[in-house]
Protein backbone atom coordinates (compact mmCIF):
# COMPACT_ATOMS: atom_id res chain seq x y z
CA UNK A 1 0.00 0.00 0.00
CA UNK A 2 1.37 3.82 -1.37
CA UNK A 3 1.89 5.74 1.63
CA UNK A 4 -0.38 8.57 0.40
CA UNK A 5 -3.07 5.64 0.92
CA UNK A 6 -2.32 4.56 4.16
CA UNK A 7 -2.80 8.16 5.53
CA UNK A 8 -5.62 8.34 4.05
CA UNK A 9 -7.02 5.16 4.95
CA UNK A 10 -6.28 5.93 8.70
CA UNK A 11 -7.17 9.74 9.23
CA UNK A 12 -10.95 8.06 7.64
CA UNK A 13 -11.03 5.55 10.05
CA UNK A 14 -9.60 7.95 13.18
CA UNK A 15 -12.53 9.75 12.65
CA UNK A 16 -14.61 7.10 12.66
CA UNK A 17 -12.74 5.82 15.49
CA UNK A 18 -13.18 9.51 17.73
CA UNK A 19 -16.51 9.78 16.97
CA UNK A 20 -17.50 6.24 18.11
CA UNK A 21 -15.18 5.42 20.84
CA UNK A 22 -17.41 2.12 21.63
CA UNK A 23 -16.92 0.77 18.05
CA UNK A 24 -14.37 -2.12 18.18
CA UNK A 25 -14.46 -2.89 14.39
CA UNK A 26 -13.35 1.17 14.15
CA UNK A 27 -10.58 0.56 16.59
CA UNK A 28 -9.33 -2.67 15.16
CA UNK A 29 -9.47 -1.21 12.06
CA UNK A 30 -7.61 2.01 13.24
CA UNK A 31 -4.73 0.41 14.63
CA UNK A 32 -4.37 -1.50 11.71
CA UNK A 33 -3.62 1.09 9.80
CA UNK A 34 -1.46 2.87 12.38
CA UNK A 35 0.26 -0.39 12.59
CA UNK A 36 0.84 -0.19 8.67
CA UNK A 37 1.60 3.65 8.70
CA UNK A 38 4.48 2.66 11.77
CA UNK A 39 5.90 -0.73 10.31
CA UNK A 40 5.58 -0.40 6.49
CA UNK A 41 6.49 3.60 6.20
CA UNK A 42 8.36 4.08 9.24
CA UNK A 43 5.84 6.89 9.69
CA UNK A 44 5.67 9.24 12.82
CA UNK A 45 2.53 11.26 13.35
CA UNK A 46 2.63 14.33 14.93
CA UNK A 47 -0.44 16.06 14.60
CA UNK A 48 -3.78 16.70 12.43
CA UNK A 49 -5.69 19.98 12.05
CA UNK A 50 -7.51 21.58 9.81
CA UNK A 51 -7.48 24.32 7.52
CA UNK A 52 -10.13 25.49 5.39
CA UNK A 53 -11.67 22.29 3.14
CA UNK A 54 -9.04 20.51 4.32
CA UNK A 55 -6.84 18.33 7.28
CA UNK A 56 -3.41 18.64 7.18
CA UNK A 57 -1.58 15.64 8.28
CA UNK A 58 2.10 16.51 10.03
CA UNK A 59 4.56 13.75 10.36
CA UNK A 60 7.81 12.63 10.06
CA UNK A 61 9.37 9.76 7.70
CA UNK A 62 12.87 8.58 8.49
CA UNK A 63 13.71 12.14 10.55
CA UNK A 64 12.42 13.71 7.41
CA UNK A 65 9.35 16.57 8.58
CA UNK A 66 6.39 15.77 6.07
CA UNK A 67 3.23 17.45 5.71
CA UNK A 68 0.11 16.00 3.65
CA UNK A 69 -3.35 17.58 3.01
CA UNK A 70 -6.59 15.80 2.20
CA UNK A 71 -9.88 16.94 1.71
CA UNK A 72 -12.22 17.34 4.62
CA UNK A 73 -15.45 16.41 2.44
CA UNK A 74 -13.13 12.80 1.61
CA UNK A 75 -12.32 11.64 4.53
CA UNK A 76 -15.93 13.01 6.60
CA UNK A 77 -17.05 10.16 3.85
CA UNK A 78 -16.69 7.08 6.05
CA UNK A 79 -18.00 8.33 8.90
CA UNK A 80 -21.21 10.00 7.22
CA UNK A 81 -22.07 6.53 5.26
CA UNK A 82 -21.44 4.81 8.47
CA UNK A 83 -23.90 6.97 10.11
CA UNK A 84 -26.27 7.27 7.54
CA UNK A 85 -26.54 3.36 7.59
CA UNK A 86 -29.34 2.07 10.56
CA UNK A 87 -27.90 -1.18 11.35
CA UNK A 88 -24.46 0.47 12.55
CA UNK A 89 -26.49 2.99 14.56
CA UNK A 90 -27.16 0.67 17.10
CA UNK A 91 -24.90 0.72 20.58
CA UNK A 92 -21.41 -1.54 20.46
Amino acid sequence: MKLIDALSNWLSIKKVHEERPNDLAAKDTFDFFSEILRDDHRVIIHSVSVQGPFYIVAFEVDGVEQTERFFVDAVDALYEGIQNEPRYNEEC
